[in-house]
């Protein structure tokens, strides 16, 4: 794949995601709000955050094997030969059986963790291994999606379809067709449509050839193989426990309510990582087939040019937050406050990550991988009893703390690492001007005085800080790609006015 067509899947891809966050704002700040208390909200949250560690635990770290060794198969056999999809559907399939098996076993414990301080945790137990079940089908089939060419598609039902179905069952609770009980019925199957779409898009496409005879390339990396997947399957568990332990911690200390409340500001700051979602799933078959030719000054390059993007995107995105911290606690009202707070913290948290661009994806698809574990590691040794201390003693302000303390030093021990491994340093004078001039025009826009109608206010102010933020980047030249599209479309829509 080549690096227009990265830009290419890249501007459709966040496009599709912007939309899918449009439709969860709608869902999180009007419809939720209006028809479902914040116990019923933070329900939700919870089962749809252990949902994305079960879901992961299930694939058995199938998914990472297939983004690095799928290019040696195709250099070495025919694609009706390979064989890789299907040793990875029986593993995973494995996987699924356990993971339901242990949620079987384990099911009373599980509702007394959650259900002590939530009533409504057990009745609705149910819904967690349907969900479980249909998104690690989703999960599974993303990567041979994504290898053949349906990276637009995945997005569109991973981010898009998601939001727009959970947008109709609340709709089917505003017009009565449909009870909580039902909605959650509904909920459970949420990714069921995904997952069969997926699937047949990439059978469709020839991406999962069903060969079951062992090919010689098997044979020669099945060990490199094995010991991958297992150290990628602690290493997904151990971050993605990290991820959302915060939620987790927050239901079973203290209620749902405070679950749904922070999963708000959560939200609200995940906006800032959209660009980076649509990056990596361009870049992945790229930067793998980069790594196995050798070709460091193409990963030099992707490295650079995702630091910068991905800075501008999450300043860009997080000022505007920043900026109408205010009204976002207008609008919310009273009960809501918490959650303003640990919100700006969570912005600086993901600046931190979207700074240091695509490192996880460099490390995991090098010879190195081994260390993505040992990083991953360390964050989630550090990170979980950090959450777990700082939740017990703060609240929602500990959870961010210990989120952007954990995202700090994941991220330096990463940027160190690929710096001396493989000389690679995507840092210049650029990225710190652009934070010090960006955290200063944010701060600027926040001192202007509030108009009383929020909405005329919101919208003003965050016209003028992306006014003057774009300016900003434009004669800063900070980044090439953002300035070659400005010319661009410029010029067209010049021609279209003239």
């Amino acid at each position: 794949m080549s690096t227009p067509s990265i830009q290419r899947q890249s501007i459709i891809s966040t496009i599709i995601i912007f939309a899918g966050f449009g439709f969860g704002a709608i869902n999180l700040i009007v419809l939720q709000k209006w028809l479902l208390t914040s116990e019923q909200w933070g329900l939700t949250r919870v089962i749809t955050e252990a949902s994305v560690l079960l879901a992961n635990f299930a694939t058995l770290g199938t998914p990472i094997v297939i983004a690095k060794f799928l290019p040696f198969y195709k250099k070495y056999l025919p694609q009706q030969k390979i064989d890789l999809p299907f040793i990875s559907l029986i593993i995973y399939l494995a996987g699924l059986i356990v993971t339901m098996f242990l949620m079987f076993i384990f099911r009373e414990q599980i509702i007394r963790i959650f259900g002590k301080n939530n009533p409504l945790f057990e009745p609705y137990y149910f819904v967690l291994p349907l969900f479980v079940l249909f998104q690690s089908v989703f999960v599974f089939l993303e990567m041979p999606a994504w290898f053949s060419g349906k990276t637009i598609l995945s997005n569109l039902l991973k981010e898009l379809l998601f939001r727009v179905l959970t947008t109709v069952f609340l709709l089917f609770i505003a017009f009565r067709f449909v009870s909580f009980d039902g909605f959650m019925k509904l909920f459970a199957c949420i990714y069921l449509p995904a997952a069969i779409i997926i699937w047949f898009s990439v059978r469709n496409s020839g991406g999962f050839p069903i060969q079951s005879n062992i090919s010689k390339v098997t044979r020669r990396l099945k060990q490199k193989m094995l010991s991958l997947g297992g150290f990628v399957f602690f290493t997904s568990l151990s971050n993605l426990g990290f991820v959302v332990c915060d939620t987790l911690f927050l239901a079973s200390m203290y209620n749902f309510s405070q679950a749904g409340i922070y999963a708000i500001a959560q939200y609200f700051s995940q906006v800032l990582e959209v660009p980076m979602r649509s990056i990596q799933a361009s870049s992945v078959p790229l930067i793998s087939e980069y790594w196995r030719a050798k070709n460091m000054s193409g990963l030099n390059s992707i490295y650079k040019k995702s630091c910068i993007n991905l800075l501008v995107a999450g300043m860009a995105l997080g000022g505007v937050i920043l900026i109408n911290l205010d009204n976002i606690n207008r609008y919310f009202g009273p009960e809501y406050a918490i959650m303003i707070t640990p919100l700006a913290i969570l912005v600086v948290s993901r600046w931190i990550n979207l700074g240091t661009g695509v490192n996880a994806i460099i490390i995991q698809l090098s010879s190195y991988w081994r260390f993505d574990f040992a990083s991953t590691l360390i964050y989630s040794i550090i990170g979980i009893p950090l959450n777990y201390l700082l939740i017990h003693n703060y609240g929602m302000i500990g959870a961010a703390i210990a989120n952007v303390i954990a995202m700090f030093l994941y991220n330096t021990i990463r940027f160190l690492f690929i710096w001396k491994k493989f000389g690679l340093q995507p840092f210049g004078k650029k990225n710190g001007i652009l934070v010090l001039s960006g955290s200063l025009l944010i701060y600027l826009v926040y001192l202007i005085p509030a108009f009383n109608n929020l909405y005329f206010d919101g919208i003003l102010r965050s016209l003028l800080f992306i006014s003057a933020f774009g300016i900003l980047i434009l004669k800063g030249n900070f980044s090439e790609e953002i300035n070659w599209l400005w010319q661009k479309w410029s010029r067209k829509l010049l021609r279209i006015k003239n």
